[in-house]
This record gives C-alpha cells, sequence and structure tokens, in this order.
C-alpha cells in the first residue's frame, strides 16, 4: 500500500514539475495581443452592419410568421437588406420586416410598445437607435416563430447587434 501511494505521488510531482514549466510573456508579445485584440474588434465592427442583422434575422423568422405578401417577397428583401448601411435605410428595412409579421407571430408585451416603437422607428436617425429598435422587435417575436438554427445563431447577432447599439 505504502508503495502504491508513493508511486502516485511520484507520479503526480513528475506531472507537477512539467506543468510549471511556463513561459513568461515578453512585452513585445503582449504588444502584438493587444494590436491583434484591436484588429478582431475593428473586425467583428466591421461585420456588424446594420442591414445585415436585419436580413439575418428574417431568415431566421419561420415563414409562418409573415403576411402572404412579405413571404413572396422574402428572398429579394433579405437581398436589399444586406447592403444597408445607413440609418434611414435600415430603419425602412425594420419598419417592413415588422409589417410584414402577422399579428399572432408578436407576444402580448408587443402590444404595450408599438405605438412607441413605430414612433422611434420612424424617427431614428442613428445606426445605435435602429439597432435598439431591431433587438426589441426581436425579443417581441414568439419563439416558437423562430426557426431551429436561430438559438445558436442568436448570441452571434445579439452580440453583434450590441456593438452597433453603443
Amino acid at each position: 500500500m505504502k508503495a502504491a501511494v508513493s508511486f502516485v505521488i511520484l507520479c503526480l510531482f513528475a506531472f507537477g514539475i512539467q506543468a510549471q514549466n511556463i513561459k513568461v510573456p515578453t512585452s513585445a508579445d503582449v504588444k502584438e495581443a493587444e494590436q491583434n485584440a484591436k484588429s478582431d474588434v475593428k473586425k467583428a465592427t466591421n461585420q456588424a452592419n446594420i442591414g445585415s442583422l436585419i436580413g439575418q434575422l428574417t431568415n431566421g423568422i419561420s415563414d409562418n410568421a409573415f403576411t402572404d405578401s412579405f413571404k413572396k417577397n422574402k428572398g429579394n428583401f433579405v437581398s436589399k437588406v444586406s447592403n444597408i448601411t445607413d440609418a434611414a435605410g435600415a430603419s425602412s428595412a425594420l419598419q417592413s420586416l415588422q409589417g410584414g409579421l402577422l399579428p399572432g407571430a408578436l407576444d402580448a408585451g408587443w402590444g404595450k410598445v408599438k405605438d412607441k416603437w413605430i414612433k422611434n422607428a420612424k424617427a431614428a436617425n442613428t445606426v445605435k437607435s435602429v439597432a435598439g429598435l431591431a433587438g426589441t422587435l426581436e425579443s417581441n417575436i414568439s419563439p416558437k416563430y423562430f426557426k431551429g438554427n436561430w438559438a445558436t445563431a442568436r448570441p452571434a447577432w445579439q452580440a453583434a447587434l450590441s456593438t452597433l447599439a453603443k
């Protein structure tokens, strides 16, 4: 028994010595990591295009949530909005998306915020405000009207939206 315990302790000690072999970063390593982090943030911000996010949201919603006329033009709508980068175009697109949703696709809480949302959407003049409106609309769509893959895509979509809302 003593031999087994001694062997285990010896093994743990040997692995512990190897695990302590740590490389301390140099100041050049730290500067490089900072530059890479800034570059990654810039890439994420550039990719967080409000029109693209509206298109992603639209594609994440089941066709059962849309009016027949919106369903017919959904592909064209997504194609057009994906290139929008300005607040006016994005606000207009978001209003079209909201108008294309069946009343039953929005949860009960939507009735309380709808009028204010529409007023704010018409007055939106910054991408930041449109990003907030997009988040509000998405959070008021009944979960049963989202496609199964939206649950996986949603965290990245929300992070990109959050980047624009700052």
